[in-house]
């Protein structure tokens, strides 16, 4: 009966041409929105850490210069330690000066900056990263860093200036790799949302739910036969918004990013189930889904950055299920830190989100 029942509600719901049209176009549609929000990004409130690791006498006035490149956001100074500022948003970045900067500038040699993003709000990171690189490469060869100009302000051409380089997390500051939270996780959600929030009204306008009833129906086997068979929708979208993001060549794609798309198809289609369980009919159940399609967009921290938002909002941002998915894959990909922790704490919230579920959903099979 219940393979039955979870075969009968995949293919209901695959059957139906809204429902395919939004699985099909849906990530393409959030894909174009993407490229278009994330072309016109500009700053916001940055915030860059410096450290120096250069002990030539010289640095101190090399520095300077260089903290000067930054002006127009809070520039500090920090130590060795700055990787827990990066994790937890205090910083946007941290720009490195290796030991060897200021013998290599004095000595007309090409030197190198490093740049380290932060996974919070990874979208501005890319805007400065890329803003200041553009930067540099305009300055190769002017007489901007000739050493007799930063000691005396005398002109003299062809020094290059230094070469801003985010070392083997280049390949994650590009537009494509962006693109890979919205297009997965969020083209997924939005689906979810807005084809589960009526399956409970569609049940009863169909006079399923009275069958059911009529059958003495289990209502775990009833509620968890949904809940996989949307599962399985959200996980058929994230795979079509990945072939979409194989088109753009996206690298890298990190193995756990499986287990984050089965986490956030779960999460959702249990969402998507409790909405329609709390709502009187379909009207309040599609209102309720865009409602919450708008705050998944706007918490999820790939739209609105987290730095911009008030605090209180921040806080609840950061345990927000989509967020957490977002935010665990970029630490793995900046940092190749071991997120079990944080995939812990999205499967403890997505089972209280199914256990909700089934509590809710088994309420419509009661007998009146």
């Amino acid at each position: 009966m219940f393979l039955s029942m979870f075969s009968a509600e995949l293919k209901r719901t695959l059957k139906n041409p809204y429902s395919l049209m939004l699985i099909l176009i849906v990530p393409v549609i959030i894909t174009i929105i993407a490229i278009v929000l994330f072309s016109s990004l500009g700053f916001l409130q940055t915030r860059i850490g410096i450290l120096n690791l250069d002990t030539d006498p010289l640095s101190r006035l090399t520095v300077g210069v260089v903290m000067s490149m930054f002006k127009g956001g809070n520039v500090i100074y920090v130590s060795e330690d700055y990787q827990q500022k990066l994790l937890s948003g205090d910083l946007q970045a941290v720009v490195v000066i290796p030991k060897d900067f200021s013998r290599r500038l004095y000595a007309a040699q090409q030197t190198e900056l490093i740049f380290i993003p932060s996974p919070v709000d990874l979208q501005v990171s890319t805007v400065m990263y890329r803003t200041f690189r553009s930067l540099f490469e305009d300055l190769n060869g002017s007489p901007f860093f000739d050493p007799q100009v930063i000691r005396f302000l005398f002109t003299s051409p062809g020094y290059p200036a230094p070469k801003l380089s985010a070392l083997e997390r280049e390949k994650v500051l590009n537009l494509t790799s962006l693109l890979i939270p919205i297009t997965v996780f969020l083209s997924s959600a939005c689906v979810l949302l807005a084809i589960v929030s009526s399956s409970f009204q569609m049940d009863e306008q169909s006079k399923l739910t009275e069958l059911f009833v009529s059958m003495d129906v289990r209502g775990f086997s009833y509620v968890v036969s949904k809940i996989l068979a949307y599962t399985s929708i959200g996980i058929i979208v994230s795979t079509v918004s990945l072939f979409i993001l194989l088109r753009f060549k996206v690298q890298p794609i990190v193995p756990t990013i499986l287990m984050l798309i089965v986490l956030n198809s779960l999460f959702h289609a249990s969402v998507g189930l409790i909405l329609s369980a709390i709502s009187p009919n379909m009207q309040v159940s599609s209102m309720f889904s865009v409602a919450l399609t708008a705050v998944s967009f706007y918490f999820s921290g790939s739209v609105v950055p987290l730095s911009s938002m008030p605090e209180r909002l921040q806080i609840f941002a950061r345990n927000y299920p989509l967020f957490l998915t977002i935010y665990s894959l970029r630490k793995q990909q900046l940092f190749a830190l071991d997120i079990m922790n944080d995939i812990k704490k999205i499967a403890l919230l997505t089972v209280f989100s199914v256990v909700l579920c089934v509590v809710l959903g088994s309420l419509k099979l009661r007998r009146r």
